[in-house]
């Protein structure tokens, strides 16, 4: 019997989950040593729950790779890129197509404007995990590097950021954002229905605040 395809509907169920732990973890309040703890005291704080969101984007790339007949996830994580010197780097995303002998390596960023700092450090990270970990690792394969932008859908929707992307291309990393990705993991998810899910864990969010507020 032929197993069932895994849709977008499977992979909105599993994110659900996973979404639910960030809510039951609660509202995270401000504390000293930031601008908003100054203004206002200890507040809930929104960009606390976008940090956990961070990781969403990693998240739902391996949840369909690991659900892909084609793709295989490699160790993601904190990984000794140089045995050498000892060093460690957090690999995002890491996975491999036989069908083409590709070893694919991503950074997920769900914010693209990298500030003058951050730029950057992206760039030389990516570098350096292609050159003392994937190069070396991987002699036979074919590599594909870039930067995963998830949270738009693709580019026509950008009014900010383009700078930081043209950046990162020059050096030859190409960033990507949702539709690339879909593309490349060849999983349908409709720009439609991606906006509607997330907008949908947006208004989940704002309740909780709300409930927070009201319950002051």
């Amino acid at each position: 019997m032929e197993a069932k395809k895994f849709t977008y509907k499977h992979l909105e169920q599993q994110l659900l989950k996973y979404i639910q732990h960030i809510i039951d973890d609660g509202i995270t309040l401000t504390k000293p040593g930031s601008i908003s703890y100054m203004l206002y005291g200890p507040t809930p704080s929104r960009q606390a729950i976008s940090i956990k969101m961070g990781k969403i984007g990693e998240v739902f790339v391996k949840i369909i790779i690991n659900n892909s007949n084609n793709l295989h996830l490699l160790e993601c994580g904190v990984q000794c890129i140089d045995n050498e010197t000892g060093k460690n780097k957090d690999l995002d995303l890491l996975w491999k197509d036989e069908r083409n002998k590709t070893i694919y390596y991503r950074e997920a960023k769900g914010n693209i404007e990298l500030d003058s700092e951050k730029l950057p450090a992206t760039i030389k990270k990516v570098k350096e995990i292609l050159d003392t970990y994937i190069k070396p690792k991987y002699p036979e394969y074919n590599i594909d590097i870039g930067v995963f932008n998830w949270s738009i859908y693709n580019r026509k929707q950008l009014e900010r950021g383009i700078s930081h992307i043209k950046k990162c291309e020059e050096k030859n990393i190409k960033v990507e954002h949702m539709e690339d990705m879909l593309k490349l993991l060849e999983f349908e998810w409709s720009q439609e229905d991606y906006n509607k899910f997330f907008r949908n864990v947006g208004i989940t969010i704002d309740k909780m605040f709300n409930s927070n507020e009201n319950n002051q």
